[in-house]
C-alpha cells in the first residue's frame, strides 16, 4: 500500500486550510437585508428556517464566502 509522503517540503506547499463564512440574504416587501458575515453556520442556518416559515420575509437565500488566508 503506498503512503503519502511526509516531508517539510510537502507540508509547505500544502495550501492553508480556508475558512467559510456564511450570511443570510432575505426580503422584506422591496428591500433586501443582510445577517453579517460569520462562521457560526448552524445560527444562519436556524434564522433561514426562521425567516423561510414566517410571514414577513421571502427569497430567503444563504450566502457562502471563502476567506483565503
Amino acid at each position: 500500500m503506498a503512503r503519502a509522503d511526509k516531508t517539510a517540503a510537502t507540508e509547505r506547499d500544502t495550501a492553508p486550510r480556508q475558512t467559510d463564512e456564511w450570511r443570510l440574504r432575505y426580503r422584506v416587501g422591496d428591500l433586501t437585508h443582510y445577517t453579517e458575515w460569520t462562521t457560526d453556520f448552524p445560527t444562519i442556518e436556524n434564522y433561514y428556517e426562521q425567516y423561510r416559515r414566517g410571514d414577513c420575509a421571502h427569497d430567503v437565500v444563504i450566502e457562502r464566502r471563502e476567506v483565503l488566508g
